[in-house]
């Protein structure tokens, strides 16, 4: 593999780092949700360029839509490679117990709000249970599982359709 492919990736993958590390011990951590989600938005511009990017310098601007597209997914999971192995670290830190502080300070007050509104249908005393059910949720695999498959279903559906979009202005 060509070490141009890792440039797309790598600045992706540092911005989407840097973002996240700003964002949680800067203090914003009301703004985390906000952040992963322009984050994985930003998976689109970043895969268009990086095939573009390919194509013109790998494919001498003649590219196959079968190309285009690993391309793309060159990219995918090259960029979701970097993001597991930060998210691991990251998650192990520091992520876990913030996670855990949440589910027991601002989920506790949730769920008693649910249950006084009428949504939740438990009593007060089965609270404390929910919320260990919750806590024992918080892992490491699912945190991981979640990057994987929302980078190869976004990544996925943006190669395709840009794969398509390259082909078809070349024949026309």
């Amino acid at each position: 593999m060509n070490t141009k492919s890792f440039l797309f990736p790598t600045i992706y993958s540092a911005l989407l780092i840097i973002a996240t590390c700003i964002t949680f011990y800067g203090g914003f951590t009301q703004h985390i949700n906000k952040v992963t989600i322009i984050g994985w938005l930003l998976i689109i511009p970043f895969c268009v360029f990086a095939m573009l990017y390919s194509k013109k310098i790998n494919y001498n601007n003649n590219i196959g839509g079968k190309d285009a597209v690993k391309e793309g997914l060159k990219f995918i999971v090259i960029s979701t490679i970097f993001l597991v192995i930060f998210q691991s670290i990251f998650f192990t830190l520091d992520f876990k117990a913030y996670k855990i502080d949440f589910i027991q300070t601002y989920g506790l007050e949730l769920a008693k709000a649910q249950v006084k509104n009428g949504n939740l249908k438990i009593t007060d005393a089965q609270l404390p249970n929910l919320i260990n059910q919750e806590i024992a949720q918080v892992t490491l695999f699912k945190e991981c599982t979640s990057i994987v498959f929302k980078n190869l279903f976004l990544g996925t559906i943006t190669s395709v359709i840009t794969a398509v979009t390259l082909r078809a202005k070349l024949r026309g």
